[in-house]
């Protein structure tokens, strides 16, 4: 029994790890579903995150079902993510996850946590966001404190905006966010096409700036 428990410790300990490592802010993300002006807006927000793992922060847990998922115990959770008013559907069946929900005190509707999960689907007619393997992290505060604590802020490396109608997509960290100044100029003279080029030139000089020793953080 000791065993398997250190064989689950180490798989969370991996999944923790390659979560970390290509996680996007779920909650910037659902604040850009729900600005989003038009349906083709809304849906390229979506395709830009479908299948990435997302970081969600203050979700509150609004409905929390047991059920059994394949013969192993699940919570069905719906949680309310309170920058963009939508709500974050998930089924927590991992033993980690479950344990953190069940330490003391007990995770009960009202509460907050913060989930790591793969953005798998939106449901328009339910204002809610469809995650997969979700991860509990932690138990959370119900909105932000004073300070740097969105994922962009404490992360410059961490994606800030992906742009997916050009030929390719393209994604944007967050610290070469102000890049976005000139998304208005370029589309309206050079299109997508100009748009995705114009970022991948920009992307590419800055990375061969910091990978300098003398000229690292340097920008274009």
């Amino acid at each position: 029994m000791k065993n398997n428990w250190c064989l689950v410790c180490l798989l969370w300990l991996a999944l923790c790890g390659a979560a970390k490592a290509a996680t996007s802010n779920g909650n910037e993300f659902a604040l850009a579903l729900s600005e989003a002006k038009s349906p083709k807006a809304r849906a390229s927000v979506f395709e830009s995150a479908k299948g990435r793992p997302h970081f969600f922060r203050y979700l509150q847990v609004m409905e929390m079902r047991a059920t059994s998922e394949n013969g192993r115990e699940s919570l069905l959770i719906t949680a309310f993510e309170p920058s963009s008013y939508m709500d974050v559907v998930f089924a927590v069946s991992m033993p980690v996850s479950l344990s953190i929900l069940k330490a003391d005190p007990v995770s009960k509707i009202g509460d907050a946590i913060a989930v790591t999960g793969k953005v798998i689907g939106v449901d328009s007619s339910k204002n809610a966001i469809q995650l997969a393997e979700p991860i509990v992290r932690h138990k959370d505060r119900l909105s932000p404190k004073i300070g740097k604590e969105l994922l962009s802020e404490v992360d410059p490396g961490a994606t800030f905006y992906s742009y997916t109608e050009g030929p390719r997509p393209v994604n944007l960290e967050a610290r070469d966010r102000d890049l976005l100044q000139h998304r208005d100029r370029i589309l309206g003279t050079a299109g997508p096409k100009g748009w995705v080029e114009f970022l991948e030139a920009e992307i590419a000089k800055r990375k061969q700036l910091r990978a300098s020793p003398t000229k690292e953080g340097g920008k274009p």
